[in-house]
């Protein structure tokens, strides 16, 4: 966890990785709650429940249940960074490949964390102040990994774009469609066919 973060989300545990692999459980199945019952809704009993980690032990990890709502954001940005360095996505010399490759995983990675997603734009009204500033420099921090990828095939003449961060930012927005609006999708396309026509969309738009 970057240092800002751990300013913020204190933890009387000093095993760093204990730590790490304890806010990424607690913000990946709080995700879940929060996603069914919102983050104001939900208790922290509840939130020990959905976590399985007793209360007393989420206070070692802890100190406040706002501190569950930033692990959350945190988990989500974490989990995308990883996925893209696991796949060897930034190691790709061919801009339009590793564009193709990046929005692909991202499109799974939104899939499989729907919840997260979601909760991103519903409940970011609630982070502190402090943590919200490090959560905006983390979503620019994305849009930037995708337009380092637009500005190489730009300059290769492989994507036909006029700015760069602005494509980027309509890729991320693209990215997130099934988790903001596939309710409307559901039932009239499968899971696949989904994340094909937002990968063919996105590709065909910078192009």
């Amino acid at each position: 966890m970057a240092e800002e973060d751990r300013k913020t989300v204190r933890s009387q545990v000093k095993d760093p990785d204990l730590i790490r692999k304890r806010h990424l459980q607690i913000g990946i199945k709080a995700s879940k709650l929060f996603a069914k019952k919102g983050y104001a809704g939900s208790s922290m009993r509840e939130i020990s429940k959905a976590t399985g980690i007793t209360i007393g032990n989420l206070y070692d990890y802890i100190t406040k249940k706002e501190d569950v709502l930033c692990l959350v954001f945190d988990a989500f940005y974490s989990t995308w960074t990883e996925n893209l360095k696991k796949h060897g996505v930034f190691d790709i010399e061919d801009p339009a490949e590793q564009l193709r490759a990046a929005v692909r995983k991202m499109l799974e990675l939104v899939h499989n964390y729907q919840d997260m997603a979601l909760l991103m734009y519903r409940e970011s009204k609630h982070l502190p102040k402090d943590f919200l500033k490090i959560t905006l420099q983390k979503e620019t921090e994305f849009i930037e990994c995708f337009e380092k990828i637009l500005k190489k095939g730009k300059e290769q003449k492989v994507f036909n774009i006029s700015d760069p961060f602005f494509a980027a930012s309509m890729i991320v927005y693209q990215i997130s469609f099934e988790s903001l609006r596939g309710w409307s999708l559901k039932g009239r396309y499968t899971d696949e066919e989904i994340m094909t026509y937002l990968e063919e969309i996105i590709m065909k738009s910078v192009t």
